[in-house]
């Protein structure tokens, strides 16, 4: 009963997620989901997140797992792959991650801007890289431009052990002797 209620839960959209996830023109959804493992390319300022920057990754790596359920665990990242539509003029987007209350300050709202181009994947993501960061519970990931918001992408973090399905899929098949 618990497997089938975690698959339903990994399905998609209808069945997992804290609210309703959109998108509108001209930022279009390419895919939402866990990247098992980043390499970053650098990083850059970024003043209003709690670590005050922000690795900077491939735009056009793909997500391993295509969910809104996101297990607590270090060295995971997820987040959402978009672009603009053809006929958009590139933009600046603001990146909004809101989240349950995170390290000794308790921020709850972090952001930083992007540019995004007409049919060009951009990329963004949060990684949990230490362990204040595993807060379980609604997160949100959105982008706005000009104050308006273009995208809004529910997931839910949960203890590592209720997301199993995604770190089986993030350690690959199981070795056969």
């Amino acid at each position: 009963m618990r497997l089938a209620a975690i698959l339903m839960m990994l399905a998609g959209p209808a069945l997992a997620g804290s609210g309703l996830s959109f998108a509108a023109p001209p930022v279009m959804l390419i895919e939402r989901g866990v990247i098992c493992q980043v390499t970053p390319d650098g990083a850059r300022p970024a003043p209003e997140t709690e670590q005050g920057i922000i690795n900077l990754i491939e735009p056009g790596r793909r997500v391993d797992v295509a969910t809104e359920v996101v297990p607590a665990a270090l060295g995971i990242s997820f987040g959402i792959r978009f672009t603009l539509s053809e006929t958009a003029a590139p933009m600046a987007l603001r990146v909004i991650v809101t989240h349950p209350p995170m390290g000794s300050r308790g921020i709850e709202v972090e952001s930083w801007t992007t540019g995004a181009s007409p049919g060009a994947p951009s990329l963004s993501l949060f990684t949990f890289e230490y362990a204040y960061e595993m807060v379980e519970g609604d997160w949100t990931m959105a982008l706005e431009a000009g104050g308006e918001r273009l995208l809004e992408q529910h997931f839910t973090v949960v203890p590592a052990d209720a997301a199993r399905p995604v770190l089986a899929a993030c350690d690959g098949p199981a070795a056969v002797s």
